[in-house]
């Protein structure tokens, strides 16, 4: 082969390995420019909703609330919570408690920590209680979770057939509704956390309902009104 036919092989080579690395390049990008498309669409699988019914026979609205804002007796009772206090007034988001005092609701906010075999988490939460049907507790402050809002609901529950065994009257019962609704700011901790918290919603209820039965006997909460 000539030298001129050589080089021109050369050029040849050069120009179609540029041709390749161009096109490598342009496809990386077009990975890249999926991959975060993909990621903000991802974000929204960082979110997550659990929820657990359960029907409490002979345990009044008022005792049940009175037990989910009962925050600062939360670790003697709750699965999963390390820690738990009231926070101080002064620390509280005026304007959030001004919006609850002028809908009727009762407001404080609470310092909590859950504990985990994957991770603990300390966070602050705005919490509002309309008396004897709802508290909802959300997050104003956490690093793991973008927003976090617990709720739970009461309502009568009407079903004239169940009697009581002992007087034969229709026996009072309270339907509670517990809801967790999440978003973890990073999406990559997402699916562990909500292994974690499936566990949590099945839980809670039952946890709950054992305190107002075990304050029961020291107080007659059994015993309570609406």
């Amino acid at each position: 082969m000539s030298r001129a036919l050589a080089r021109r092989a050369r050029d040849v080579a050069r120009a179609a390995s540029a041709t390749t690395r161009a096109r490598a390049t342009g496809a990386a990008v077009e990975r890249a420019r999926d991959a975060s498309t993909r990621g903000a669409d991802d974000d929204e699988g960082a979110r997550r909703r659990f929820s657990a019914r359960r029907i409490v026979k002979g345990i009044a609205r008022d005792a049940l609330c009175d037990a989910v804002a009962d925050v600062d007796n939360y670790p003697a009772f709750v699965p999963f919570c390390a820690g738990a206090r009231r926070t101080p007034r002064e620390r509280w988001g005026r304007e959030r408690e001004r919006e609850a005092l002028a809908r009727g609701e009762e407001y404080f906010e609470a310092d909590l920590e859950i504990g985990f075999k994957l991770f603990n988490e300390k966070y602050t939460s705005a919490v509002t209680c309309a008396r004897p049907e709802r508290v909802t507790a959300t997050s104003v402050s956490s690093g793991l979770f973008r927003s976090m809002t617990t709720t739970w609901k009461f309502s009568p529950l009407d079903d004239d057939e169940d009697e009581d065994p002992v007087t034969g009257l229709p026996a009072a019962g309270v339907i509670v509704d517990f809801e967790i609704d999440f978003e973890v700011k990073d999406p990559m901790h997402a699916a562990a956390v909500s292994v974690v918290f499936d566990d949590v919603a099945r839980s809670q209820i039952q946890a709950f309902e054992k305190r107002c039965r075990q304050l029961a006997l020291r107080g007659g909460l059994e015993r309570g009104g609406d």
